[in-house]
C-alpha cells in the first residue's frame, strides 16, 4: 500500500470510529432493559427526514453496490430496468400506502406480530420462522462479498487471510453496536452512514466519468453486447419474465414486503409520514440500483480497453477466478482513483457494508426473539427477556454467516441468490400480508397453507436446482411459480375453511 493510502486509511477509521462512539453514547440512554417500543422500533417517534436516511442506509450497503455494479459489468446498461422497477414499486408504495399505511396502523412492532394479531400465535410462530429463515439465508453472503471487493479495492489479490480477517472485523463491529442499542443505535448510525456513502459514490463517479468517459462505455457495451447490451429484452440473462420478477422484486417487495424495510415504517411517527417517507425514498431505490450498475458499466468499458480482443478476462481480473466479475468495478476503483480517495473510498465501503448488517441482524434476530420464542416461552410482553434473547440471536446469525460466506459455492450473479434466497419468505408473505390486510375472508388455515407452499422457493437456490436436476429453469420462473402455488393454496384453503377468522377489533 502506499503512504496516501495507508495515511487516508487511518484518518478515516479514526474519524468513523470516533462518530460512531459519539453516536451510541447519546442513544445509550435509550436503549432500556424495559422497554419493547424503544428497542424494537426506536420509540416510534422517527420523523421524515431520518426515516429517509435510515431507509436508505440500509437499502444502499455495500452487497447492494457490488451486486449492482457486478449486473452492470456483466450486463451493461440493459441493467438500469432492475432501477426503473425499483422506482416505480417504491413510488406505487408511497402513492397508494400499500401495505404500510394499514401495517404501521396494527401498533405491531414485528410484521409476524401481525399474523398473530390476524391469524393466530401458531401463525406467527410459523411465519416468522419462515421469516427469518429466508432473511438468514439471504444475508449468508454478505459478509464475503464485503470483504472481497474492499481487499480487492486496496489492491490485496484477494489473498484468503486478508478475506477472512476482515470478515472478522466487519462482523464484529456490527454485532457489536447492534446488540448494544438496538433499533435506536441502528437507526442513529444509519443517518451517518447514509451521508458518507452519498457522497463517497457522488465523489467517486466525477472522476471515474472523467477516466472512463461515457461515449467510451456506450461504445465498449456496443461493441462487445450489441443490442443485447441496452435492451433487457434482448439480453440472454434477463428477458420479459426476469423484467416482470424484477419490477416485482426490485419494485414492491423490496419497499412494502421485505421485513428490513417494512420494520422502518413500524418506527415512523405517524401513517402520513410513512407514505411521505416511502414517496421520497423511491429515488434512494432507484438510485441504489443505478449509480453501482453505472459504475460496474464503466468498469466494463476500463478492462475492454485493456484486454486482448481474444483474452476472455483481464489477467487481473482472472486471478479472483469464478468471482473476477464481482470484483472488477472495486479493482477498477482502486486504480482509477487517487490513493488517497481509495482509502477513504474504503471506509465508506465499510460503513455502507454496516448500514445494511446492523439492520438485517437485528431485523431477523428481533423475529426470532419476539414472534418465535416468545410465544413459545409464553413471554411475549416480557421485555428483559427478549431484548437478551436478541442480542444472542444477533451473536448467533453473525457466526452462521461467517460460515456460511466461506461453504457457499453457487454459481448465480449475487443478485440472483438475493432475489432467490429471500423468495424462501416474500413468496408467502406477500399473499399472507396484503391477504390478511385487505381481503376479509382469509383464514388461519389459508396462511398455513400459503406459507408451506411458499418454502418451495428454496428450489430457485442453484445448488438445490442441480440436484434436483432442473438447472434449466431459471430462478424468475420458479418464483412466479412459487407465488402462484402459494396464492391458489391461500385462497383455496380460506374459502373451504368453514370457520374464518373474525376481524381483530381496531
Amino acid at each position: 500500500m502506499s503512504t496516501a493510502l495507508i495515511t487516508s486509511l487511518s484518518i478515516g477509521a479514526f474519524v468513523y470510529a470516533a462518530a460512531l462512539v459519539f453516536i451510541l453514547r447519546r442513544t445509550a440512554g435509550h436503549a432500556t432493559e424495559g422497554n419493547l417500543a424503544e428497542y424494537f422500533v426506536s420509540g416510534r417517534n422517527v420523523g421524515l427526514g431520518t426515516a429517509i436516511a435510515t431507509v436508505g442506509a440500509t437499502e444502499i450497503g455495500l452487497i447492494t453496490i457490488a451486486y449492482n455494479a457486478q449486473k452492470g459489468f456483466n450486463d451493461g446498461f440493459a441493467a438500469f430496468h432492475i432501477s426503473a422497477a425499483a422506482l416505480v414499486g417504491c413510488l406505487v408504495v408511497g402513492l397508494t400506502g400499500f401495505v404500510v399505511s394499514p401495517l404501521r396502523r396494527t401498533g405491531v412492532l414485528t410484521v409476524p406480530e401481525y399474523y398473530g394479531q390476524r391469524y393466530g400465535q401458531d401463525v406467527r410462530v410459523f411465519g416468522g420462522a419462515v421469516m427469518a429463515l429466508g432473511g438468514i439465508l439471504n444475508m449468508g453472503l454478505f459478509l464475503k462479498v464485503a470483504a472481497l471487493f474492499i481487499v480487492a479495492m486496496l489492491g490485496l489479490e484477494g489473498s484468503s487471510a486478508s478475506v477472512s480477517a476482515l470478515m472478522v472485523v466487519l462482523l464484529i463491529t456490527a454485532v457489536a453496536y447492534t446488540a448494544y442499542g438496538g433499533m435506536r443505535s441502528v437507526i442513529a448510525t444509519d443517518v451517518l452512514q447514509f451521508g458518507l456513502i452519498v457522497a463517497g459514490l457522488a465523489i467517486a463517479l466525477v472522476i471515474l466519468v472523467q477516466v472512463v468517459p461515457l461515449s467510451d462505455a456506450v461504445t465498449a457495451v456496443s461493441t462487445a453486447k450489441g443490442h443485447a447490451g441496452f435492451d433487457p429484452l434482448a439480453a440472454e440473462s434477463f428477458g420479459l419474465t426476469y423484467v416482470l420478477w424484477m419490477v416485482l422484486v426490485a419494485g414492491v417487495v423490496s419497499s412494502a414486503i421485505w421485513p428490513t424495510a417494512l420494520s422502518r415504517a413500524l418506527c415512523i411517527k405517524d401513517e402520513p409520514t410513512v407514505r411521505r417517507a416511502y414517496l421520497v425514498s423511491s429515488l434512494v431505490f432507484m438510485g441504489r440500483m443505478a449509480l453501482p450498475a453505472f459504475i460496474g458499466v464503466l468498469a466494463f468499458a476500463y478492462f475492454a480497453g485493456q484486454v486482448e480482443p481474444q483474452a476472455a478476462m483481464h489477467p487481473k481480473l482472472a486471478g479472483f477466478g469464478q468471482e473476477g466479475d464481482l470484483v472488477a468495478t472495486a479493482v477498477m476503483l482502486g486504480e482509477a482513483l487517487p490513493q488517497w480517495l481509495v482509502g477513504l473510498l474504503a471506509i465508506v465501503m465499510f460503513a455502507s457494508f454496516m448500514s445494511t448488517q446492523d439492520g438485517y441482524l437485528f431485523c431477523w434476530s428481533s423475529v426470532i426473539a419476539r414472534d418465535i420464542c416468545g410465544p413459545l416461552t409464553g413471554r411475549t410482553e416480557d421485555a428483559s427477556f427478549q431484548i437478551r434473547a436478541t442480542r444472542i440471536g444477533i451473536v448467533v446469525i453473525a457466526v452462521y454467516e461467517l460460515y456460511w460466506g466461506l461453504i457457499y459455492q453457487g454459481h448465480e450473479d449475487i443478485w440472483d441468490y438475493l432475489a432467490v434466497s429471500g423468495a424462501i419468505y416474500f413468496c408467502s408473505g406477500i399473499v399472507i400480508l396484503a391477504g390478511g390486510l385487505y381481503w376479509p375472508r382469509a383464514t388461519r388455515r389459508g396462511a398455513i397453507a400459503a406459507l408451506i407452499a411458499g418454502f418451495s422457493a428454496i428450489v430457485g437456490l442453484g445448488p438445490v436446482k442441480e440436484a434436483l436436476g432442473l438447472g434449466d429453469v431459471s430462478g424468475p420462473v420458479i418464483g412466479f411459480a412459487t407465488i402462484g402455488l402459494s396464492l391458489a393454496a391461500f385462497v383455496i384453503v380460506s374459502l373451504l375453511d368453514t370457520a374464518p377468522l373474525e376481524q381483530p377489533a381496531e
